[in-house]
């Protein structure tokens, strides 16, 4: 969730101008409440307003975790007894903070995927692996984040002529979900340099964006009080406030739930308009450019372990095709779990908190992707997912993209890229 705990705003003339006010997480407590009727639910929807909500509860028996200032704790302890709900509490939560090296990591081993690395590094290697691998990677160039940084698409293709199917993966759009870049990075990773995923590449192209929010991602990297920067990094107009949540910033249903207007607010301002922030616009372009071909979409979050598809602006519809999208999230899901990995919750977005304006809405609303996710990674750790147990998790969350892969490839992969896979020979 965001640094800013309050902003100043002074009225100058028909102008509101807002100064962030920076807050320190070590006074914080994290409190995680469990919810065990309806009642309670109602109770905490009213309870965590002013608060920062790092994840609201898909239900009953499942958490909203929120922060709590030192000088609020008292207040909360009260309202939580008094509606008899179950809680936890992590006290000082700042200083559960790693103390992450800020600067690109220069050793004598190279690049680990097991690690947290600045948007620099992040860039250097997978600039590097198109120069290892020229005959699977090509890299386009797709702009300048709004700070600058350069981004390129990382495009993989063991026959870029054939017009495969397109899976499009992306991460990053909130600065602090450090693990979904590792995890885009690490599939990158193992789809070009293991011979055991050839098989994940015939009859298929792979498009990974590692981090679609360059900016906030390094904002996040700065200092532990900028740790939980969610946003962009963009100034609206006429406001001393920053960032817009890139995940409300996309034009089907645009605000109509789950966002807020005010451009100091720290979680989910929806911009001034859809598609304000350039990387929104670059996710869009690529979507947009290769609309016939993208058949799946899957954008990397954290922190929960979910696999989530449209609707996500309401929950009280869902697509026709929603047991199409079930029956694959499932799956997936069931081969993470038997890989290992932590059962993933598979339901609709919008079941699980209606917020508008998400990437994989406009993927299956507007451009018509027939499979559309975003899968929320890990749990236990909230947004600060130990270095040390990316070895462990990130092979298990492959083993899904495994899933996805074989799904698509039964659906969509054309005859002359399948005969190539059984007769080399036909490919001359």
């Amino acid at each position: 969730m965001a640094k800013w705990i309050f902003v100043l705003c002074v009225l100058r003339l028909s102008e509101i101008v807002c100064g962030e006010i920076s807050q320190n997480y070590d006074n914080h407590t994290l409190v995680r409440l469990y919810p065990e009727n309806m009642k309670q639910l109602e109770v905490i929807e009213h309870m965590v307003l002013g608060l920062e909500v790092l994840k609201y509860t898909r239900g009953l028996n499942d958490s909203t975790d929120v922060l709590v200032p030192g000088d609020q704790m008292r207040s909360i302890q009260e309202m939580v007894e008094k509606a008899h709900l179950k809680y936890d509490a992590k006290e000082h939560y700042g200083r559960l903070f790693d103390n992450v090296n800020r600067v690109a990591k220069r050793r004598s081993g190279g690049f680990s995927v097991y690690e947290y690395h600045s948007y620099n590094a992040i860039r250097d290697h997978i600039e590097f692996l198109a120069k290892k691998y020229p005959d699977l990677i090509t890299l386009q160039t797709l702009g300048n984040s709004f700070q600058g940084r350069r981004m390129k698409l990382v495009k993989i293709s063991s026959n870029p002529n054939a017009s495969n199917p397109i899976i499009f993966v992306d991460a990053g759009i909130h600065g602090r979900e450090w693990v979904a870049p590792a995890m885009a990075l690490y599939l990158i990773e193992r789809l070009v340099s293991d011979p055991s995923a050839r098989s994940e590449l015939a009859g298929l192209d792979w498009y990974i964006l590692p981090v679609v929010n360059p900016d906030g991602y390094e904002y996040s990297r700065t200092s532990k009080a900028n740790r939980l920067w969610r946003k962009t990094r963009s100034k609206p107009s006429g406001y001393d406030c920053f960032g817009v949540d890139g995940n409300r910033n996309y034009d089907y249903k645009w605000a109509v739930s789950g966002v807020s207007k005010n451009p100091c607010d720290g979680e989910t301002y929806a911009g001034p308009k859809p598609f304000s922030e350039i990387e929104t616009q670059m996710v869009r372009n690529v979507m947009l450019e290769n609309q016939k071909r993208l058949k799946l979409y899957v954008s990397l979050h954290s922190y929960g372990n979910y696999l989530v598809y449209p609707w996500g602006y309401t929950g009280e519809i869902l697509p026709k095709e929603w047991r199409r999208l079930d029956t694959l999230a499932k799956n997936v899901a069931r081969a993470i779990y038997g890989a290992g990995g932590d059962h993933l919750t598979v339901m609709s977005a919008g079941k699980w908190y209606p917020a508008a304006g998400g990437s994989d809405d406009y993927a299956f609303g507007v451009v018509g992707v027939p499979y559309s996710y975003t899968m929320e990674l890990t749990k236990g750790y909230e947004f600060i997912f130990p270095e040390r147990l990316l070895k462990e998790v990130l092979p298990q969350y492959y083993i899904g993209f495994r899933v996805f892969a074989n799904q698509i490839k039964k659906e969509f992969s054309n005859r002359r890229e399948k005969s190539c896979l059984d007769d080399d020979s036909s490919c001359q």
